[in-house]
């Protein structure tokens, strides 16, 4: 398997019980036990570039553009990040309750799991509370698919 491919990657969100599902192409590409995805979304007109980081457990979601933003997930741990754009400037915490990935043979990779080398298709998945100023504004559930073009 390659290291770096162009993939098609899936988005379903489900916030509070609203449902919403994103197609886009991207970059996937991997470096040891890490894997990363690339990929640019328009958000009002711009252009938001998205990478999305799989390590030891922990997922990492960095975005550039018209919104700036960084959010880590770790299961049973609330992680600090951040939120930017030209109308808000706030610090946000998610407190994740799943955090797992399966990559091509569908073999569930949890926190401590990472011997094997991430491999494409993979399917990311993640369930976590949203908080601002140390209130919940949010739940949300993500699946995240991506395959080999």
């Amino acid at each position: 398997m390659n290291d770096k491919a162009h993939v098609s990657i899936a988005l379903e969100s489900e916030i509070d019980g609203e449902e919403q599902r994103t197609a886009v192409e991207g970059e996937w590409y991997r470096k040891g036990g890490a894997f990363f995805l690339k990929y640019a979304e328009t958000e009002g007109g711009s252009e938001v570039r998205t990478i999305v980081r799989w390590r030891d457990g922990e997922l990492s979601i960095t975005r550039r553009g018209a919104v700036e933003s960084e959010q880590l997930f770790t299961t049973g741990v609330r992680r600090s990040g951040r939120y930017e754009s030209r109308h808000a400037a706030f610090s946000l915490e998610t407190d994740t309750s799943l955090l797992q990935v399966r990559f091509g043979d569908g073999l569930n990779v949890g926190p401590g799991e990472e011997r094997r080398e991430p491999e494409l298709p993979l399917l990311l998945e993640w369930h976590y509370g949203l908080l601002v100023g140390g209130e919940p504004i949010g739940n949300f559930k993500i699946r995240l698919r991506a395959e080999e073009n």
